[in-house]
């Protein structure tokens, strides 16, 4: 007599996560932030609840799936996100304002009960998906999250009944998908970009331009890059050509009859970047769609706001260096140590100010020195086992796979400086953080190769 799926059902659950970023709920006061979580706090509670009713009626493969529980929290990166969760929720508790620390409010519905979610969300995926086919459906689904965000996004533009965002013609016209923010749809597609060449390279290969699979991978990563110029954002510019530098240096460095060719490439992705930025204000650059994305200057108003939101943090942290102020309250410091230079009338009210705007500043305010160092820790776990070559001797990979894997945090912190972390960027990191878990620790035959 067969028992009951609960596994499987987890599985399902975990499946649908992605396809919370496409939520929009018009009948909520902040349409474009809590349908996406309560979606995925949601499907995550759903998998983390037929999991725990597994590993207690699943017999010896509930005990099964309960030890790999504890080898997943066990490793190097485990423990990394395991510290940065537990030291996430201490610096709330001991923060000026504990219970907005944990529940935060209904416009950003972060804190800690999102930050516990993620961590059930990485532990579930690192545990239940020791099949290749599972991390294909799984990375399959991000992309189709993606371009479910963009088509929304296009109904936005041209002006369908019922689609929330800007329009084509608007003035200063910004693509934000359904995420709404141009910003943090570009780190999304940043992440879709990659992802879609890490899939092209390992299933792929031998049929790049053949495979039906690849041919839709194409066509895909051609729409992230038409939406990733729309949405003119200069840090998802930096970090996307950033992670492909240092993935092309690793690639080089870890294969000598390619380094020249490389090097070259290199050298044009480069230089086309530093031409464009330097011609910026040329008539040619601003006829290309989404041309702010070359507005890179240290003069800029956005970044010398910024800049202002940074000295805050920085001097916020200094007064409680350890366990920080308690994550959602930066808007607290910001009153605290506000300083005059931010206030100007005629150019409106800058940045935000309930983030400081990068994410080092962000978790050494809120979270210390341990939750920051904490946090490094997950990168620093994931750099240490590319450079060792982990991921080529364990998974059999070869060394352009890795490149791709060091290219997403690279991408990732680059952006970061100029960001902080909402759902949008959280879902995407700790799926990748469970891949990179499952490339390098998990069984051989757990991720997608062909």
């Amino acid at each position: 007599m067969k028992t009951f799926p609960w596994f499987g059902v987890s599985r399902f659950f975990l499946f649908l996560t992605p396809f919370a970023l496409d939520i929009v709920t018009k009948s909520t006061l902040f349409p474009f932030i809590v349908g996406k979580y309560v979606w995925f706090r949601s499907s995550v509670a759903l998998a983390l609840i037929f999991f725990a009713l597994g590993v207690l009626f699943g017999g010896e493969r509930g005990q099964e799936y309960f030890g790999k529980i504890i080898r997943v929290i066990r490793t190097p990166l485990g423990l990394a996100v395991t510290a940065f969760t537990a030291f996430f929720i201490l610096a709330g508790m001991f923060g000026i304002r504990p219970g907005y620390s944990f529940w935060s409010n209904f416009e950003r519905g972060e804190g800690g009960l999102q930050m516990l979610h993620l961590y059930a969300f990485f532990l579930l995926l690192s545990t239940l998906f020791v099949k290749e086919k599972d991390w294909v459906k799984i990375l399959w689904a991000l992309l189709w999250s993606a371009m479910l965000s963009m088509l929304y996004g296009v109904g936005a533009g041209l002006g369908y009944n019922g689609f929330i965002g800007p329009k084509f013609g608007d003035p200063d016209f910004r693509f934000q998908g359904s995420v709404g923010n141009p910003s943090y749809l570009a780190a999304f597609l940043l992440f879709g970009i990659l992802i879609g060449a890490y899939l092209l390279v390992t299933r792929y290969r031998k049929r790049f331009f053949t495979a039906p699979g690849a041919v839709l991978l194409w066509i895909f990563l051609g729409a992230y890059g038409v939406g990733f110029l729309l949405a003119a954002t200069r840090g998802a510019f930096l970090g996307l050509g950033g992670g492909a530098l240092v993935g092309l240096a690793y690639l080089g460095w870890r294969n000598k009859k390619w380094r020249t060719r490389i090097l070259g490439l290199a050298l044009c992705i480069a230089a086309t970047g530093i031409l464009l930025v330097s011609f910026r204000h040329t008539e040619f650059v601003k006829r290309i769609p989404g041309s702010r994305i070359f507005d890179i200057s240290f003069t800029t108003t956005t970044f010398e706001h910024r800049m202002i939101m940074w000295k805050i943090a920085w001097n916020s942290f200094k007064e409680r260096p350890l366990l920080g102020w308690g994550p959602e309250n930066f808007g607290v410091l910001f009153q605290k140590n506000f300083n005059p230079d931010y206030f100007k009338p005629l150019q409106g009210f800058g940045a935000w100010f309930d983030r400081a705007h990068n994410i080092a500043f962000d978790y050494l305010a809120t979270t210390g020195v341990l939750g920051a160092l904490a946090y490094a820790s997950i990168f620093a776990v994931m750099y240490w086992s590319i450079f060792r070559g982990h991921i080529e001797k364990r998974s059999g990979f070869p060394s352009s796979v890795a490149a791709i894997l060091l290219a997403v945090p690279t991408a990732y912190l680059i952006q970061g400086m100029v960001l902080f972390d909402v759902l949008s960027m959280y879902l995407n990191l700790f799926l990748f953080f469970a891949l990179v878990w499952c490339v390098v620790y998990g069984e051989q035959n757990s991720t997608p190769k062909r």
